[in-house]
């Protein structure tokens, strides 16, 4: 079988000090596995200080935009032009990694190769009830113009085909990287969050307002917070934390990379993810590879996360989540049950079966398209 040339377009890059999100993570884990079954992958993404095109693992990064020290202008150029480097490419096939705040990038209108989108981030909405602007409109006009979706979940499957009853979706989900599963680590004593910091859409202020709760009751258990995003969310999240006067038990220790990346995650009691809104983030999972349990909101982009290895609660709701932290640091038997079944759920979920599902989807639209043109 003739091998291909994918081309993921994916406005982060896990070399972009301004962001390096889970996206970027998850596009550089299929995309060096895609490599190794003999494929060619292109990654375009957003232009950052420093950033240079070349090879990383096999896998071609070219980066177009500004590549300004401002993170959300860099996005926004990146959407004007990224037509233009799309008229210019060529490929088998392209994967659009969809993109906060509209989500779709209009692709398919600029090429003749066969374009999938997938829901990296795929919730216009909820950016639009933040910023009081309608981004909705654009999701909802954009997906009209997808014939092919690479759905995360049945939630995302779901609402894709509410926007375009016509087009042709695949559930694949996110994976995590099989070698964890070999990794032993203790438990601190401490919960973890690790992640962009997005104060409102990660559920940080609900989060420090937990905390506050909880300073009364002098548990020792601590919370870190690790993760960068825009300057000023990460100084809206400094001055709560001094606000609230939780500093002796809350700690925010910025971006975290590699070895101390994972020590913090292999070390910590519990993980948590109280997001109001998610797609099908990866951190929630890699705790569970880690044999970490998990307090996540009940949200639909975390549905698949279920309650043998979490405690679920009300997103946006600060008592309920005080009373879940309390209750995961205090109760160790609740902790060992939701432990043993942590990495018989993530098994499920290897980056290296995911990669062959991504190249035979490639190749099923592919086949599809050719069967269009003889009709």
């Amino acid at each position: 079988m003739k091998k291909l040339h994918i081309v993921f377009l994916d406005l982060d890059d896990m070399n972009n000090f301004l962001l390096a999100g889970g996206q970027a993570r998850a596009t550089q884990e299929v995309a060096t596995r895609l490599v190794r079954l003999g494929h060619k992958v292109t990654v375009i993404c957003s232009r950052f200080p420093g950033s240079n095109d070349g090879f990383n693992k096999g896998v071609f990064y070219q980066h177009i935009g500004l590549g300004s020290s401002n993170m959300k202008l860099n996005n926004l150029v990146f959407f004007f032009v990224l037509p233009i480097a799309v008229r210019k490419l060529k490929a088998d096939a392209i994967i659009e990694c969809f993109t906060a705040p509209i989500s779709t990038c209009f692709s398919p209108l600029f090429t003749k190769i066969p374009v999938i989108g997938m829901p990296t981030m795929f919730e216009a909405k909820e950016f639009a009830r933040k910023y009081k602007i309608p981004f909705h409109w654009f999701e909802a006009l954009g997906a009209k113009f997808y014939k092919y979706f690479l759905a995360y979940s049945k939630n995302t499957k779901r609402k894709m085909q509410s926007l375009n009853p016509k087009v042709y979706a695949r559930i694949i989900p996110n994976g995590i990287t099989e070698e964890w599963f070999n990794l032993k680590g203790k438990e601190g004593n401490y919960g973890f969050f690790i992640g962009r910091i997005d104060i409102v859409q990660k559920g940080l202020d609900k989060l420090l307002e937990a905390c506050k709760l909880l300073a009364a009751k002098k548990l020792s258990v601590k919370i870190i917070i690790a993760g960068n995003g825009p300057k000023v969310e990460e100084m809206q999240l400094i001055n709560l934390i001094k606000n609230y006067n939780i500093g002796h038990i809350v700690k925010f220790v910025g971006r975290v990379d590699g070895k101390k990346r994972e020590d913090l995650m292999l070390n910590s009691m519990f993980g948590m993810y109280p997001s109001r809104f998610e797609d099908f983030p990866l951190v929630p999972l890699e705790f569970t590879v880690l044999e970490k349990p998990v307090i996540c909101a009940d949200v639909p982009g975390m549905s698949w996360v279920p309650e043998t290895v979490a405690i679920k609660v009300k997103s946006a709701d600060p008592k309920e989540l005080a009373e879940a932290i309390e209750k995961m640091a205090t109760d160790r038997e609740l902790r060992m049950e939701k432990k043993k079944h942590c990495r018989s759920f993530a098994k499920q979920y290897g980056w290296n079966n995911i990669a062959k599902q991504y190249a035979d989807f490639c190749y099923e639209v592919i086949e599809l398209e050719k069967k269009k043109t003889r009709n």
